[in-house]
């Protein structure tokens, strides 16, 4: 349904961030708009009445360490129940701007890298204006931003990875796997290129390199259950420019369990991998898992853009159309579901009716656990 136009519409939404019952919205301007269940804070610093946002509302700030506006950011991502915000503060000894991370809303198992101690008691609701103290180091700046359900990858200037949250499932790499629960910021070892981005799923993270080159890697559990490790054979060494093979990935998201990528294919008349853990079409390769359709099927043209929710998928294709696939029972893959609530096996078309009757045309989009967005001029 179509929602009332916030943020205006010279500053259109560039990033889409969604957590359990939350969305963020991150400007090309550096404004935040947050609406959903604000219950604990975590859209913003709110009165009891405003529990619930039913439209979007500008996120603005009060560093709680120097009192000053904070009212731009530069990357936000969303955990189940919180929002981290990055945003560049003058210090008040040198007046200089560093990043901070500021934290909304509860910090249940260490998913705001804050230590208990730093939340109120009982509710563990962070305060508005709270940033993670001492983070980033010195002499280095934040360059992405990614978060799960309960974890957070950050990515450096200097192209170090560090995060906090669950790590018992490799989610952070090997290194901090035995301490379960990660509560502060903790460099994640192993990463064999400069990081420049992250996705994250539930239990998993894909730190990317040099999209040109191809690199990333994702960090997860051996027991591999849903297969997310098994990078197919055709992403591995890719940049070589061999007929047919990978020349690089333009994006790459990830679900609960599964990660997409995005690839710029040398070849793009390759025929499909035909095992139910790895399927492709065109430049967009999946592996994980599969049992709702969220894997990409056979006949889905090249996508222009993509957005991966929870158990589904969006994609902006070259006419303009929208399809969707996967888990849909919420109406998140649109009206066209099988009885189970799936878009298995192939893929639907969201109704644009709304968009094209005014002229309009999509330029973006957005998915969450179970919701869908569409950013349309």
């Amino acid at each position: 349904m179509p929602l009332r136009r916030t943020p205006p519409a010279q500053d259109p939404i560039a990033h889409v961030a969604a957590g359990g019952n939350h969305t963020l919205l991150l400007t090309k301007k550096g404004c935040v708009y947050a609406a959903g269940c604000n219950t604990n804070g975590r859209c913003g610093p709110a009165s009891h009445a405003e529990e619930t946002l039913l439209r979007f509302r500008r996120v603005v700030l009060t560093d709680a360490a120097t009192g000053e506006r904070v009212d731009t950011f530069k990357c936000v991502s969303a955990t189940w129940e919180g929002s981290i915000l990055v945003a560049g503060v003058r210090t008040a000894q040198s007046g200089v701007s560093v990043d901070k991370l500021f934290i909304l809303g509860s910090s249940p198992n260490a998913a705001l890298g804050l230590l208990p101690s730093t939340s109120n008691s009982g509710a563990n609701v962070v305060q508005s204006g709270t940033s993670i103290p001492g983070f980033p180091p010195p002499n280095t700046s934040i360059h992405a931003l990614a978060s799960g359900m309960g974890h957070t990858v950050v990515i450096l200037s200097n192209g170090d990875v560090y995060g906090w949250g669950g790590s018992r499932k490799g989610q952070l790499g090997e290194a901090l796997r035995e301490q379960r629960t990660v509560w502060l910021p903790a460099k994640v070892e192993g990463i064999p290129f400069a990081a420049q981005s992250a996705v994250c799923g539930r239990e998993f993270s894909v730190v990317c390199g040099e999209r040109g080159r191809g690199e990333f890697v994702v960090l997860g559990d051996a027991g591999n259950r849903w297969r997310v490790l098994d990078v197919p054979a055709s992403l591995r060494g890719t940049g070589t420019g061999e007929e047919g093979g990978i020349r690089g990935f333009v994006d790459v998201g990830a679900s609960w369990h599964g990660v997409y990528v995005h690839a710029a294919l040398q070849n793009t008349s390759r025929a499909a991998p035909g095992s139910d853990s790895e399927s492709a079409s065109a430049a967009l390769i999946a592996w994980g898992r599969n049992d709702r359709g969220q894997l990409p099927p056979d006949g889905l043209p090249s996508p222009v853009k993509m957005a991966v929710g929870s158990e589904h998928v969006l994609a902006l294709l070259g006419d303009g159309s929208v399809a969707a696939f996967g888990w849909g029972e919420h109406g998140n893959c649109g009206p066209d579901t099988d009885d189970r609530g799936n878009v298995a096996g192939r893929y639907s078309s969201i109704p644009l009716d709304a968009v094209l009757a005014g002229g309009g045309r999509v330029i973006g989009l957005g998915a969450g656990c179970a919701t869908s967005w569409i950013v349309a001029e």
